[in-house]
């Protein structure tokens, strides 16, 4: 059994996948979605007996607050839910400072320090090390100058993940624009009591404990929430830029650039299932991943059960030569389109031209919305050779059962 469910995010990502004895499931969780949209992913948890809520693997791909923001409320709800973590991977302060650095400055950022200070307030309270653990140094990162990629396994009969991004020159780049960040929030790094000042005073980012019931306005004023935070801000802003005229694979976001991205492998020997979990990296950089992998060497392609499209779809991190290494079953696209307008028509129609696979792509959103509908007209479908999944309802997960 396998199952990826694309929760309702708004403009984010939540990813939950689910997988083996479909009675006692091991589950891996990628990014928590934007604020406002946390009681999507809460309401999910609360589907599991609380005794069985146990995450092998729990990724924050990045900073952006579309996929920071949930996370940072459900590790502040982690102990009433009786959430346990196995493993937290996420690129904090003391992981990038063990990036080899010419400047030799440590890093500051406002992004990082939130997190990382939550992450380990669940360390000291339940008594284990669970931070970027089974990677060495503790850092989620690739040298291009080791030979082959990173490749962590987790456990008898768990899944495989091989690290695609970031690397060690895009992690570089993120904490300069950390540092700088940090400073113009007039934050000293390590001050964790004024880190805890500042997350108090945001409203959207209140936990809410394990109460049954409706809790938020789920996709009310989704355009900033980061405001609340005075200054404090986690948003899609470091480099960010619109999609008018954007070249394909473009992207210059130092944020988006260290984002983690993974090869999901079930199971590990002889898989049967492959994901490519984009998160937001660049295109260049998976690029240069896959064509290290020995399927994609050469002329050859990554055969894949499901490609996550990086940046839910932005034509600024897709590009011909990356999806050229490719052959993959499904696209999946998760976002509502708000606030930055995605997925890019290009972009998928590029994806569209691209596909390799023997039969038609199947592109799967997780909102119907105006974004995403013009791919949805069964005739359109029919005349380009592609088929289009909806979710069934407004709230309601897209689901890729394998």
């Amino acid at each position: 059994m396998f199952r990826l469910e694309m929760l309702p995010a708004a403009h984010g990502d939540c990813l939950w996948i689910e997988y083996g004895d479909a009675a006692h499931p091991r589950r891996i969780l990628i990014d928590g979605g934007p604020g406002r949209t946390y009681p999507n992913l809460r309401a999910r948890i609360l589907q599991v007996p609380k005794a069985e809520r146990r995450f092998d693997l729990l990724v924050i791909t990045h900073i952006d607050a579309d996929h920071i923001e949930g996370v940072v409320r459900l590790l502040r709800d982690a102990e009433a839910l009786g959430c346990v973590f196995d493993r937290i991977w996420f690129n904090g302060r003391d992981q990038l400072d063990q990036v080899p650095d010419p400047a030799g400055q440590p890093l500051g950022a406002l992004q990082g320090e939130l997190l990382g200070m939550l992450i380990a307030d669940y360390e000291h309270r339940t008594g284990t090390a669970v931070w970027n653990l089974g990677w060495p140094d503790r850092l989620v990162a690739i040298d291009r100058e080791a030979a082959g990629l990173p490749v962590v396994d987790l456990g008898p009969g768990a899944c495989q993940l091989t690290l695609l991004s970031p690397d060690h020159d895009r992690l570089l780049a993120l904490k300069d624009a950390w540092r700088k960040a940090l400073k113009a929030a007039g934050l000293t790094s390590g001050d964790t009591a004024a880190l805890r000042l500042r997350l108090e005073a945001a409203r959207h980012l209140r936990p809410l404990g394990d109460a049954l019931g409706a809790v938020d306005d789920i996709e009310g004023a989704d355009t900033g929430d980061s405001a609340e935070l005075g200054g404090f801000e986690l948003a899609d802003a470091l480099g960010a830029a619109g999609e008018a005229g954007a070249a394909f694979g473009s992207d210059d976001s130092e944020a988006n650039g260290s984002s983690i991205a993974l090869l999901l492998e079930y199971p590990s020997e002889q898989p049967t299932v492959r994901l490519l979990l984009a998160g937001d990296a660049w295109a260049s950089v998976l690029e240069a991943s896959i064509r290290r992998l020995p399927e994609a060497s050469g002329s050859g392609r990554l055969a894949l059960s499901g490609f996550k499209l990086p940046h839910h779809g932005s034509v600024r991190n897709v590009h011909a030569a990356l999806l050229a290494c490719l052959d993959s079953a499904r696209y999946l696209v998760s976002t509502s389109g708000a606030v930055f307008g995605h997925p890019n028509a290009r972009a998928v129609d590029l994806v569209l031209a691209e596909h390799h696979g023997t039969s038609p792509a199947r592109l799967l959103f997780n909102y119907r919305s105006a974004t995403t509908e013009p791919w949805a007209a069964p005739e359109r479908q029919h005349a380009e050779g592609f088929v289009a999944v909806y979710p069934p309802g407004s709230a309601q997960a897209t689901v890729l059962a394998l």
